[in-house]
């Protein structure tokens, strides 16, 4: 399976990704975004490998300690839909 990324899951990488190097942690945000680009690849060949969704048709997989990508399967693809922090409000 291939993977795609929405727009609202990018944005969402990039924001927590710039909150991390406003730390002066420009390193930690590299790394952190390499363990997650990572762990969300397993998804070509293990596409059920998070957890049933808390939304209809979705998944949740967790791709760093306090952080969940959320995706649903369609047809030949995964689609990446939002990656979040555990203490956040979840987004429809």
């Amino acid at each position: 399976m291939k993977l795609r990324w929405t727009r609202r899951a990018l944005a969402d990488l990039e924001r927590l990704a710039d909150r991390i190097a406003a730390d002066d942690k420009p390193q930690a945000a590299q790394a952190f975004v390499d363990a997650l680009v990572q762990k969300v690849g397993q998804l070509e060949e293990f596409p059920l490998l998070g957890r049933i969704g808390a939304y209809e048709d979705t998944r949740e997989l967790i791709v760093h300690r306090n952080h969940l990508v959320t995706y649903r399967l369609r047809a030949d693809e995964v689609q990446l839909l939002q990656v979040w922090h555990v203490a956040r409000q979840r987004r429809r």
